[in-house]
């Protein structure tokens, strides 16, 4: 039997959670009127005035989402569909699903672990900038949202003994030390492997005093000191410790002609001796000559008159 079709109602004094774009500000409050939308599961579109500045707003998408996900829901309505279904939770979890499931605590429960080294404080880290959690809601969480992830699958991996679960963490971090080691040559670059700054001193009064002197025809040169660009030495260790040198990859011009010489041929270090061709027909012919070698031995072995005339007598008997 088809069950009914649900009859929603608008929430018209319930509370609802809505978000002014202008002001960032995210806000509780029952909606000041709302409008038919039938295009949605949840057929209602609800607005309300902004605390701050009193503009009208809509409701936050992803309660949007809730709502219509709870109007599409389907299951049991009548007590005997109820118990039927709650019968299908007897056995579970099993041993297979708590291995999964053991890490709900650190998400929820009553002993769920807490990030402690990153607390909420949305717009004072680096990646706030980016983000995607809304700040207000960030601030009502214990911990960073995106670094509690980042301790969650860290956590797991260790718990698992599996290093593979972060694969995709080092991926990015792999593509972000190469975008860093990019930007660092096109700063180089930029500025030069050298960097030439003017010479000077302070005098015993504080005074500054540039280095300068006149030279032979009379001008007056400012004495410069010569330094190497100071990202070339950091440049130079990330190129190493990260195993990007031509070396490391196997690019150098000795490993290119060494692994162009051609199959079947000796290096071009060894241009007196043979080449491996010719020892291999030279091999192939003493094998010949060794088989003809047996040949003959077996032949002198059947000829020998001692063992004919033991085999004479073994006949003979």
């Amino acid at each position: 039997m088809r069950n009914p079709v649900k009859k929603i109602e608008a929430f018209d004094s319930r509370e609802l959670t809505f978000k002014c774009k202008p002001c960032e500000l995210t806000f509780d409050s029952t909606p000041s009127r709302f409008e038919e939308e039938l295009s949605r599961s949840h057929p209602f579109r609800y607005f309300s005035k902004c605390i701050e500045c009193q503009s009208e707003v809509e409701q936050v998408a992803w309660q949007v989402g809730i709502l219509c996900a709870n109007a599409n829901a389907t299951g049991p309505r009548t007590a005997k569909g109820k118990a039927k279904s709650a019968k299908n939770l007897e056995g579970h979890p099993t041993p297979q699903e708590c291995s999964v499931i053991r890490f709900n605590a650190l998400k929820h429960g009553a002993t769920a672990k807490t990030a402690i080294l990153f607390p909420a404080k949305p717009g004072r880290y680096p990646h706030c900038k980016t983000c995607s959690v809304d700040h207000d809601y960030c601030k009502q969480q214990p911990a960073c949202l995106k670094r509690t992830e980042l301790f969650m699958k860290h956590f797991m991996a260790i718990q698992s003994d599996d290093p593979n679960m972060l694969k995709e963490i080092h991926g990015a971090n792999q593509a972000g030390l190469s975008a860093l080691f990019e930007d660092m040559m096109i700063t180089v670059f930029t500025d030069g492997v050298t960097l030439r700054n003017p010479a000077y001193s302070f005098d015993k009064d504080g005074g500054f005093n540039l280095a300068r002197y006149t030279n032979d025809d009379g001008d007056l040169i400012t004495i410069e000191e010569i330094k190497a660009h100071p990202i070339l030495k950091p440049l130079m260790e990330l190129l190493s410790k990260n195993n990007l040198s031509l070396a490391d990859l196997n690019m150098t011009p000795k490993v290119v002609m060494d692994q162009g010489i051609t199959a079947g041929n000796l290096s071009d270090e060894n241009q007196s001796k043979e080449q491996l061709s010719e020892f291999q027909k030279s091999s192939k012919d003493a094998l010949e000559k060794m088989s003809e070698m047996i040949q003959r031995s077996q032949k002198n072995i059947k000829a020998d008159p001692i063992l004919m005339e033991y085999e004479t007598e073994d006949e003979g008997q």
